[in-house]
């Protein structure tokens, strides 16, 4: 081990493909990743913080690293740092290049500053996947604490047959070109900054279209939503970035809300099932629903627990 060498990303001169190669050797069988979804979350977006990420050589070929980032002055996610992504190939551990990447890292943080472990703007992982038990145990041995759990859910929803029916008041239906203010104008009253920040990006970049989202109307007013991505449309949301681990007539769900004044009427169970048979409809097989904590409300069409991860946390 003693042709070990650091870079920061900064300084890295290589190819997005070398990370994903090595990615892809230790993870492949939970999560397989591409090309273009690599960079989309750890390289090529404003957060990534390139001088305090890492890449780990051996004679110049990589053999791990660490990415982070850092806030961009959200109110949401003011004072935070975020570890998005670390790695060390299988073949190298135990040699201390996981510290030597950690403790650089760690270096560079200004005391007083909440370091996250996934949960990220441009996420890959809502926190720690509860397979990988070695990275837990290197993290609460320097300091961060669990705070909670969060799944992945997945359903067959192929057969699934209506048990909520909606009153004849509400309708549901896919948004239409023209209506995208509408919908930023509800998630801004209604929902969190992180999910209006998530939208508006998508709608900025074109990485989201409209007719992506689902909506729930009383009358002809906009009062609920539910985001979806299928084969069909090819779009890359969280709950299918593992899509080659789905069936090939694939889709994600989330996130799903109601306007708080229409709230514990019904209306969250009736839209959620409202979009399942849409799907259905339109020849989607099996559903992914990321990043949750509500397994009994989607439990209601056949999700059930696919994927855990362990939410840590530490302030230096």
């Amino acid at each position: 081990m003693q042709n070990i060498q650091i870079q920061t990303l900064q300084e890295f001169s290589g190819e997005t493909k070398e990370l994903v190669i090595v990615w892809n050797q230790n993870l492949a069988d939970s999560f397989p990743i591409s090309e273009s979804l690599f960079e989309r979350g750890l390289i090529k977006n404003p957060w990534i913080d390139r001088q305090n990420s890492y890449i780990a050589l051996e004679d110049d070929q990589l053999i791990g690293f660490l990415i982070s980032k850092k806030d961009r002055e959200l109110e949401h996610w003011k004072g935070q740092v975020w570890l998005s992504a670390f790695l060390v190939d299988k073949h190298y551990r135990q040699n201390g290049i996981g510290n030597r990447l950690f403790k650089l890292f760690e270096d560079q943080i200004p005391i007083g500053t909440d370091i996250m472990v996934g949960s990220d703007p441009y996420h890959l992982f809502p926190g720690i996947p509860s397979e990988q038990g070695e990275v837990l145990a290197f993290l609460e041995k320097r300091g961060f604490q669990v705070t909670d759990k969060t799944y992945d859910l997945r359903a067959d929803i192929s057969e699934h047959k209506e048990q909520y029916p909606l009153d004849h008041m509400y309708s549901v239906r896919r948004l239409k070109e023209g209506e995208q203010e509408e919908l930023i104008s509800l998630f801004e009253k209604e929902f969190e900054e992180r999910w209006v920040y998530h939208l508006t990006e998508g709608f900025a970049n074109n990485e989201r279209k409209i007719d992506g989202t689902i909506g729930l109307f009383k009358d002809n007013t906009l009062i609920g939503f539910a985001n979806v991505s299928t084969f069909n449309d090819g779009y890359l949301a969280p709950n299918v970035f593992w899509r080659d681990l789905l069936h090939k007539q694939y889709s994600g769900l989330g996130p799903i809300g109601v306007a708080k004044g229409y709230r514990g009427k019904g209306l969250g169970v009736a839209l959620l099932e409202k979009a399942v048979l849409q799907l259905q409809r339109e020849g989607v097989k099996e559903m992914v629903v990321d990043w949750t904590v509500f397994v009994d409300y989607y439990g209601k069409v056949g999700c059930k627990p696919w994927k855990e991860y362990v939410h840590v946390t530490k302030t230096v």
